[in-house]
């Protein structure tokens, strides 16, 4: 708009000073050619006269030096929002459409603002932490997004009466594919923001990556949906996918980020600090890996379903620009570094991966995944060596429930599919059994409890399976506030 404005006005002040300028002494001595009688008329005027050029010059003078502070001034105005944040470039809010919910916050986006840590933190309360999950289709059984995401919801709640110091905020980034099916997100307390992927698939620069990103993966580009975690205004953003369950206050890890590492009590034993690796002197995020999907000897991507980072549009918008220069190559991944060829590398789990081992190194911390994200897996390959590339490795089949601080239904199968645990790690079974009773007090807490009588293995179901795969008993929603 300022070319624009410019030419407007410069045409403007030129006519003003043009005026000024027509029936002065000035403009007269610069025409030789005006006759004499012209000029003695304008001598015997000038007593009337003589002030007026002048004044116009001076007062067309002042207006320029008006307008030039006035732009200025906007153009100052403009830019200090953006100067107090190192996240600049800002997210592409076109991009993004709000269904509002009860507790979203005054400016109508659904986010907190920017300086609710700080106001928190002059309070000497902890500040909130925010917790998403990202729902790209209505696909699959709908127990994934009405029980799943109850479950979750409440088990990230609950953190506060086990002792954690922090809040909790939810959120939901829904994909326009998905919004006919997200309204009982709504009534579990979530704050609904529909979004569009960050990138548009098909400005991708890199034919391999443009083409394999849309067919491959379980979510194909959506699931970068994910990265709107760094666009969160917390201080602390924990993505979790809908099979999820937090057993435990994850408080160590948001005291590592917001306060440092030397004022976490998180223990080396629940980190995995492959050879000599350090800690860093800042944490920007928390994952684990999946060590199940890497071949022998290459690297491992981050397991998809559970990452804890500092919200930054800095990082976000270098995401962007990575995926959109598309250099990932077939086998050898992202920038021929070795994230490639493995489930999900084209998206979250290869991205992220390749992100704080070569982009940002000595930013994040990989966690044990016996304890964090528990998938219960095992340690080794067919040929008896461990996956992770150590010499020893540690069977997560063997751990304690009472140890595990969250856990992922992904080999030991949803709850909701009601299992027959013959062929699954008895861990499996301790996990499905405390889903069912974080289930069991949602519904005791909201006034929706009734004692269920399914009759599919009731020590572990606790009467909410009536028989195998397709006997669960879903959950009433009740409205959260």
């Amino acid at each position: 708009a300022i070319p624009i404005y410019g030419n407007g006005i410069q045409h403007w002040v030129s006519s003003i000073v043009q005026v000024g300028r027509s029936d002065g002494p000035i403009s007269s001595m610069r025409n030789p050619d005006r006759s004499s009688s012209s000029r003695r008329q304008t001598i015997r005027s000038s007593s009337n006269r003589t002030r007026a050029p002048f004044v116009l010059r001076i007062g067309s003078t002042c207006i320029i030096a008006l307008f030039i502070h006035l732009v200025l001034f906007c153009f100052l105005l403009l830019l200090l929002p953006s100067l107090d944040r190192e996240d600049a470039p800002g997210i592409h809010l076109e991009q993004v459409r709000v269904i509002p919910t009860t507790g979203t916050s005054a400016d109508g986006v659904g986010m907190p603002g920017p300086n609710a840590a700080a106001a928190a933190d002059i309070s000497g309360e902890k500040p909130t932490i925010a917790y998403a999950i990202s729902v790209t289709s209505c696909g699959g059984r709908e127990e994934g997004i009405t029980d799943g995401t109850a479950v979750l919801a409440y088990s990230i709640r609950r953190q506060k009466s086990q002792g954690s110091k922090y809040n909790s905020k939810l959120y939901a980034f829904v994909h326009p594919a998905a919004e006919k099916c997200s309204s009982p997100l709504i009534d579990m307390g979530y704050d609904v923001q529909i979004r569009e992927t960050p990138i548009n698939a098909t400005e991708i620069k890199g034919e391999f990556l443009r083409r394999t990103i849309q067919v491959r993966g379980c979510c194909q580009e959506k699931e970068l949906l994910k990265l709107y975690s760094y666009a969160l205004s917390e201080p602390v953003a924990v993505h979790l996918d809908v099979d999820a369950l937090i057993l435990k206050p994850l408080d160590s890890l948001f005291d590592a980020i917001i306060d440092g590492v030397e004022s976490s009590p998180l223990d080396t034993k629940d980190m995995e600090l492959h050879g000599n690796s350090s800690l860093p002197g800042q944490v920007d995020a928390f994952f684990t890996r999946d060590y199940n999907l890497s071949a022998k000897g290459k690297l491992a991507g981050m397991q998809g379903g559970f990452l804890v980072v500092r919200p930054s549009m800095k990082v976000f918008e270098e995401y962007r620009r990575i995926v959109l220069e598309g250099k990932h190559y077939r086998g050898s991944g992202w920038d021929r570094k070795g994230h490639g060829g493995y489930y999900g590398a084209q998206q979250i789990q290869g991205l992220v991966a390749h992100y704080y081992d070569f982009v940002r190194p000595g930013t994040a911390i990989e966690l044990n995944r016996c304890v964090y994200n528990a998938m219960i897996d095992a340690p080794r390959n067919r040929q008896g060596l461990c996956r992770n590339g150590e010499r020893e490795c540690e069977d997560c089949r063997a751990e304690k429930v009472e140890n595990i601080m969250s856990a992922h239904f992904t080999l030991c199968q949803k709850p909701w599919h009601c299992t027959n645990h013959r062929s699954y790690p008895r861990l499996c079974e301790s996990l499905h059994r405390e889903w069912f009773r974080a289930r069991k007090d949602l519904e005791i807490e909201s006034g929706t409890f009734v004692e269920q009588k399914g009759e599919h293995n009731p020590k572990i179901f606790l009467g909410y399976c009536k028989s195998h795969m397709r006997g669960y008993i879903p959950i009433k929603v009740k409205r959260q506030h």
